[in-house]
């Protein structure tokens, strides 16, 4: 009997460990077979947040890397991945190059609209990694900020989303019922004044998140800097203070 209760300690024990590796060449496949190649590195602790970071249109994960080191300091973990046809996510399993200068289509089954299916698979690798889907955040550049806002809009386990400079429109990918679905979730939209489109935009996402109750925040960057071109070595620590009083 003893022997029994040494065991059980040592079973729990080992499973409220949580260790995952980083991995620099995190990957994951998505329904359609398009190989998506990332970076994760897992939070320092299991309260903390791990974020999913997606990236703008014609551009990459690299994006992103100077802000997740700083969020990592923090103590939170993330996940950023080329969206499919960028950067490494290349090639379907059959060695079929995939390159968003060929998504024409827009609208249903368009690749387009397969990047938020891809987010599903991104947490499904997050959940496999030992990270619980109601500690996974999101947050979305530009055409990378629709999709998650979309996809957040969807799936209430989700507990927070940053949206830097939204558009209503990017690549058909339209966020005008999502930003009514959101609720009442934390959600922070960022944006430049002179950034018309995306200001424009974000204006009424605000406006509609006021009348929905959400907890929205609405941080104005000053020029034209669109994406994550407003991080400036001081934009991007009033977003990682806000995230810190959640």
């Amino acid at each position: 009997m003893y022997l029994f209760f040494l065991f059980l300690i040592f079973t729990l024990n080992c499973c409220n460990k949580f260790n995952p590796e980083p991995e620099n060449k995190a990957k994951f496949v998505s329904s359609d077979g398009v190989v998506l190649v990332g970076k994760f590195v897992p939070p320092k602790t299991n309260d903390k947040l791990t974020f999913i970071m997606l990236h703008g249109l014609a551009s990459s994960k690299i994006e992103w890397f100077n802000f997740a080191s700083k969020l990592s300091e923090k103590g939170y973990g993330y996940f950023i991945y080329d969206l499919r046809g960028h950067g490494e996510s290349n090639k379907k399993t059959n060695d079929q190059e995939v390159n968003m200068k060929y998504f024409f289509q827009t609208g249903h089954n368009s690749d387009w609209e397969k990047m938020i299916d891809d987010l599903n698979y991104a947490v499904k690798y997050l959940r496999h990694k030992g990270i619980k889907k109601d500690k996974i955040g999101i947050i979305g550049a530009s055409l990378g900020a629709n999709i998650s806002l979309i996809y957040s809009a969807k799936h209430k386990f989700i507990p927070v989303v940053i949206l830097l400079s939204p558009g209503w429109s990017y690549a058909g990918l339209t966020v005008d019922k999502a930003i009514k679905e959101y609720g009442e979730r934390p959600i922070l939209i960022a944006v430049s004044v002179g950034d018309k489109y995306a200001y424009d935009s974000s204006v009424v996402m605000f406006d509609i998140s006021r009348k929905n109750k959400s907890k929205v925040e609405f941080f104005v960057n000053n020029g034209i800097s669109h994406g994550v071109q407003m991080f400036d070595g001081k934009f991007e620590y009033k977003i990682i203070d806000w995230i810190e009083h959640l």
